[in-house]
């Protein structure tokens, strides 16, 4: 690897992750102030925020918002991905297009067009709307991740199980659906993750609703205390945790699934 290469990517990975160790740094600095030198350590920005009614209902507003999400991502997500693998659909390479339109076309523009949908519908503003807007912004990422997977899968299993007497729903079933479950939960967890990092669609659709993401954003604009800082951390924690979840869970079912290939050879 040359030095030009090894330099970018020190560039990058600096740019990326320095502001959030800066973010870490601040958030047991027991000054009040967020400058260097650092006035020493302190666990009170933590034990506040922990305290804070608002910060807890905004978390807990979040995830309950985050887990349809989710669910609704992954499941539309397959159903999607299905037919963009499928070599029997007619005109994928168009379908395909349409269900990666809500990535392409920028979030406020989209946000905007979904809350004047759902006044015209009648459904208004509020939790309801959130996470259908939102599961919206989610499909893309994961009809990309389950179809990226299906494209790998070998189709004669599926079709040696019709040869023996399976119906389309019990090769899917007993078939198919096994050897998605990994990915089915990665695009459960990148739905997860999305919904509660969503900032934008909130401000348009939330409503009365008030998740976290926009409580840090109205915090922000008042005043950047430290106690902020811990409240972004304890957020990141918790999207890392998701991720390293999902990562143990991939990890338990190969080897889960090696040892049954093993006992069967």
């Amino acid at each position: 690897m040359s030095r030009l290469v090894i330099l970018t990517l020190g560039l990058a990975v600096c740019f990326f992750y320095l502001p959030i160790v800066v973010l870490g740094i601040f958030s047991f600095n027991a000054a009040s102030t967020m400058a260097f030198p650092l006035s020493g350590f302190t666990l009170s920005w933590y034990t506040d925020l922990f305290g804070n009614e608002a910060f807890l209902g905004g978390f807990v507003t979040s995830f309950l918002i985050a887990q349809p999400v989710g669910l609704l991502g992954a499941l539309i997500g397959l159903m999607a991905a299905l037919a963009v693998t499928s070599p029997r659909m007619r005109f994928r390479a168009a379908f395909a297009i349409l269900v990666l339109v809500p990535f392409l076309v920028p979030k406020t523009v989209l946000s905007i067009a979904q809350a004047m949908l759902m006044s015209w519908v009648g459904l208004g503003r509020g939790a309801t709307a959130l996470i259908l807007a939102q599961t919206l912004v989610v499909i893309p990422f994961t009809t990309t991740i389950l179809a990226a997977v299906m494209v790998r899968l070998d189709p004669r299993l599926e079709e040696a199980a019709r040869d023996l007497g399976a119906t389309p729903w019990q090769s899917f079933r007993r078939v198919l659906l096994p050897q998605l479950s990994v990915a089915l939960s990665a695009a459960y967890s990148i739905g997860v993750i999305l919904s509660l990092a969503d900032l934008t669609i909130s401000m348009f659709l939330a409503g009365r609703t008030q998740p976290l993401s926009l409580i840090v954003a109205s915090e922000f604009r008042r005043e950047l205390k430290p106690d902020l800082n811990a409240m972004q951390v304890a957020v990141l924690v918790l999207t890392v945790l998701i991720v390293a979840l999902t990562e143990i869970n991939r990890r338990r079912r190969l080897r889960g699934r090696m040892a049954h290939i093993r006992d069967d050879l």
